[in-house]
């Protein structure tokens, strides 16, 4: 809505001198003349459509807001937290690259001094080229995808672990095993994020649940594998350790699966979740993995004694109890709601 000739006079006689202006002074700086001026401020006249530019920066207003003879408090809260964001990403940028330089030079200074040599020095530069990554990285100048920090990470931590087996030794089996893990840490993080963005072929974009599961459950097969061949304990692999994972992965997919494709209201989908949940770990998944483990004790149930023989009984039967308690709150309550949408349907 265009505001009145008085109105927008009022507003340019009130910037003009916020600003520190002179009808004159405001007249020389347009090219017009002083009488042009009095007139816009006495609400006789508009400016000409070629001189809202000019004269919005010379009032220092925007030109919207200069168009609508009013302050734009909104744009004018967002360029104050955008000048604060500029400061604070400044302040950081400077306050962590002075500290970085100064590490390094100190540390450089302090090696050669006591040993003479570069040596567990490339351990701080590995060390804080991990640090920048984190906290400098994304704040330096210039559009980059997170990615490129996340990147930036996972390299600096492998080279930092790189270089510490280098300088003190153990053997190449701890390597391996936290390389395998970072990487198994990253996969299960930012699987899903990365594959929420992926524009899938055909249907597989209503599947997503599935296949980040299935790439969880191949990263956590191959980091087992990993860790067996570090640690030269190939043996148990098949007796123990693959077997329990095909047992305990059951858990989640069993509840990812009912959650997506159970064809049933969402409180029903959590109530059957819930249930079998709690029932697959009290009936089959620790009986299962103490019999894969090797354990013959039994896990008595008898609430009436707590003692070391029947207290993980106990709390198995209890927290499966709770779970179908849970289960069946979550069933009732979608009944209820199922019930009273048909009544407001009816």
């Amino acid at each position: 809505m265009t505001p009145s000739k008085k109105a927008f006079g009022q507003f340019v006689t009130g910037k003009r001198q916020a600003a520190g202006l002179t009808q004159r002074e405001l007249a020389d700086r347009l090219f017009i003349t002083e009488s042009a001026v009095s007139k816009w401020e006495r609400g006789l006249s508009y400016p000409d459509i070629t001189l809202v530019g000019p004269l919005a920066e010379a009032l220092r207003v925007s030109e919207g807001e200069l168009i609508n003879a009013s302050d734009d408090h909104a744009t004018q809260q967002v360029e104050r937290e955008a000048r604060v964001y500029r400061r604070w990403r400044s302040t950081i940028l400077w306050s962590t690259s002075i500290a970085y330089v100064t590490a390094l030079v100190t540390c450089f200074i302090v090696n050669l001094a006591v040993e003479h040599a570069l040596s567990w020095y490339w351990v701080v530069v590995a060390a804080l080229a991990l640090a920048f990554s984190l906290t400098t990285l994304p704040l330096l100048p210039g559009r980059r995808s997170p990615w490129v920090t996340l990147g930036a990470a996972v390299v600096s931590l492998f080279a930092l672990l790189a270089i510490t087996r280098l300088l003190y030794g153990g053997g190449g089996g701890w390597l391996l095993i936290a390389i395998g893990s970072v990487l198994f840490a990253g996969v299960l993080i930012f699987g899903p994020v990365w594959l929420a963005g992926r524009c899938l072929p055909g249907r597989a974009g209503r599947h997503r649940m599935v296949i980040v599961l299935a790439a969880d459950t191949v990263a956590l097969v191959l980091l087992v594998l990993l860790i067996h061949a570090a640690t030269g304990r190939p043996a148990h692999l098949a007796a123990q350790a693959l077997p329990i994972i095909g047992v305990s992965a059951v858990l989640p997919w069993l509840i990812a699966l009912v959650i997506r494709y159970l064809p049933a209201a969402p409180l029903y989908r959590a109530a059957v979740a819930v249930a079998a949940g709690g029932l697959y770990v009290f009936a089959v998944l620790q009986p299962a993995i103490d019999h894969l483990a090797g354990n013959r004790e039994t896990r008595p149930v008898d609430l009436g004694q707590w003692d070391a023989a029947h207290i993980n009984g106990n709390v198995n039967a209890l927290t499966a109890v709770a779970c179908l308690l849970v289960a069946a709150v979550l069933a009732v309550a979608a009944a209820l709601r199922g019930s009273r949408r048909t009544r407001v349907l009816g």
